[in-house]
């Protein structure tokens, strides 16, 4: 891709994509000398230019394509065409990266070495400025990532249509309890967003899941002796873990049935019940006593 930019022709087209830098600002002057200082590199999807935890501090400007800026195993963010990364690292070259940035697609970019980022950055104070300002508003986006400290411990409890007496009924045990209860059904799935989505966002609101799994989410295993949940369940369960962790996602299902699980879910907490439908408050009871148990003691996902 970079061959774009070979030649004369093509030094005129970098010139010209580098003054669209954010960094740059439409001045030629510096365009030129980021130009002239600058490494073009070609980077494929899936290649990161920057790891989290790196003492490197190079800045990288991108030209063209895309980067997603993974922390912790997370997208947080993209980044886009004109924009850059690493620039903080280069400001104060004593700091580890604090976020990976992975290629989303083939891309191009023009890597600046920290001592001639530096020296750029004192002969045009513009750039300087304009890293103040973006710092502000990445701190901002920061922000909204940061899950608000609540004095309760939130729970969330998703099951299917058909149980959702049984989740309700849970819900209703916790009324006295320092737990903040919601169920799918409390508004969590807005008309405008995609279950996954607005599924995401509860789990990022929450400490602890519960999936509720009721006698008719349960169906024989071909060749089996034991049952195995709904692949909804299923899917619910490895959700939760990946949001929250393994012992975070619990798992309530009916009494008498020898549920089997995929290994991949082994070590999380079940609690069983006894299903009552003329009864469910009494018939819970137990159940309800062992999660409050639990959830007390794995206390707010700090």
């Amino acid at each position: 891709m970079k061959d774009r930019f070979a030649g004369e022709t093509g030094r005129r087209i970098l010139l010209e994509a580098l003054k669209d830098q954010k960094l740059i600002a439409g001045n030629a002057e510096l365009a030129d000398q980021v130009a002239s200082i600058g490494e073009l590199i070609d980077v494929k999807t899936g290649t990161a230019i920057i790891e989290q935890g790196a003492d490197d501090n190079d800045v990288y400007l991108i030209l063209a394509g895309s980067f997603h800026i993974v922390v912790n195993n997370r997208v947080v963010a993209g980044r886009f065409p004109n924009d850059h990364v690493g620039e903080m690292v280069a400001i104060q070259p004593t700091q580890r990266r604090s976020a990976t940035v992975v290629a989303r697609e083939d891309a191009i970019v023009v890597r600046l070495p920290e001592p001639e980022f530096a020296v750029l950055g004192a002969k045009y104070p513009q750039i300087l400025l304009y890293i103040a300002k973006e710092l502000a508003r990445r701190l901002e986006q920061r922000n909204a990532l940061v899950t608000t400290v609540s004095d309760k411990i939130r729970v969330f409890i998703i099951s299917s249509a058909e149980a959702i007496e049984i989740a309700r009924t849970i819900q209703n045990a916790f009324d006295h309890d320092p737990f903040s209860v919601t169920v799918w059904t409390d508004g969590v799935f807005r008309a405008s967003h995609y279950a996954i989505e607005s599924l995401e966002r509860a789990l990022d609101q929450s400490d602890v899941a519960i999936a509720v799994a009721q006698p008719d989410d349960i169906t024989e295993s071909r060749g089996e002796l034991r049952a195995t949940p709904r692949d909804n369940v299923i899917f619910e369960l490895g959700f939760f873990m990946g949001r929250l962790g393994r012992h975070r996602a619990l798992l309530v299902e009916p009494r008498g049935e020898e549920i089997k699980l995929p290994s991949d879910l082994a070590g999380i907490n079940t609690i069983t019940y006894r299903y009552d439908a003329a009864d469910l408050t009494r018939s819970l009871a137990t159940a309800c006593n062992r999660l409050r148990e639990i959830i007390r003691d794995l206390g707010p996902n700090r």
